[in-house]
């Protein structure tokens, strides 16, 4: 984009003598967006008259402005620190950006950078990006309010997944459902399995286990399996249970 292009998507919304010329200028070359032609100041909207007296604070110096005939603007510009305060919302697809230098600005609804044209200032200004209003993101299947069973207090937790709920007030674990209890089962089951292998072969090699002390390290490694898969079994079944209060 050439400065030649510029519109008034990022010029100030009202312009004093002092700083005309900086203001005319147009927009820099490291905008992305489109600029957008005329300024708010000339576009109207017929609308319910103020009372008489009103007035509005400048959003820069907290200054009153009176807004005495000024309905069909939507900015006025302060008299004491000359800046612009807008009195209604920006049109259709547009927004208002306040320029740390206190210039304020209009853009796209969708823009992620503007330049300030104070020939003083000169700022890129990137904008944060927003979700449109009204859009949610889908919680992933299963996701469930449940009570920890520890201190009572409500999270939400995916019951699809197979691991212990972590209480994120608390810390402390619990399971929900019977995730927990088959858990401890296969550690049970398989916990029966190893230590009857673990008997089975320590008579078959207790004869030669005088000759072959490697035979020792086998009985020592099957049992202490065996004492692994009972620990876990226990920790499971031990566990306590939180209740599913509902779906999200």
């Amino acid at each position: 984009m050439n400065r030649e292009d510029g519109g008034s998507e990022n010029v100030p919304l009202l312009r004093d003598d002092r700083a005309q010329q900086s203001y005319m200028a147009g927009g820099s070359d490291t905008l992305d967006d489109e600029t957008h032609p005329g300024s708010v100041e000339n576009v109207e909207e017929t609308g319910e008259r103020r009372p008489t007296g009103a007035t509005v604070t400048c959003r820069v110096c907290d200054e009153q402005i009176e807004l005495n005939g000024r309905d069909s603007q939507h900015v006025v510009k302060c008299s004491a620190c000359h800046e612009a305060t807008p009195i209604r919302p920006a049109p259709a697809g547009k927004k208002y950006v306040r320029c740390p230098c206190n210039c304020l600005l209009i853009c796209k609804a969708a823009s992620t950078r503007i330049a300030c044209p104070r020939g003083n200032c000169r700022r890129v200004i990137t904008l944060g990006h927003r979700e449109p209003q009204g859009s949610a993101i889908r919680a992933p299947a299963g996701s469930c309010r449940v009570q920890c069973v520890h201190c009572s207090e409500v999270f939400l937790f995916n019951t699809l997944s197979n691991s212990l709920a972590h209480c994120p007030h608390c810390k402390k674990k619990s399971t929900v459902g019977g995730f927990a209890r088959r858990r401890a089962l296969i550690y049970l089951v398989t916990a029966v399995t190893t230590l009857l292998f673990s008997v089975l072969l320590t008579v078959m090699t207790i004869n030669t286990a005088a000759h072959h002390p490697v035979v020792y390290g086998a009985w020592a490694l099957a049992y202490l399996v065996v004492i692994y898969l009972l620990y876990n079994f226990f920790k499971y079944w031990m566990v306590k249970l939180s209740i599913v209060l509902g779906p999200i």
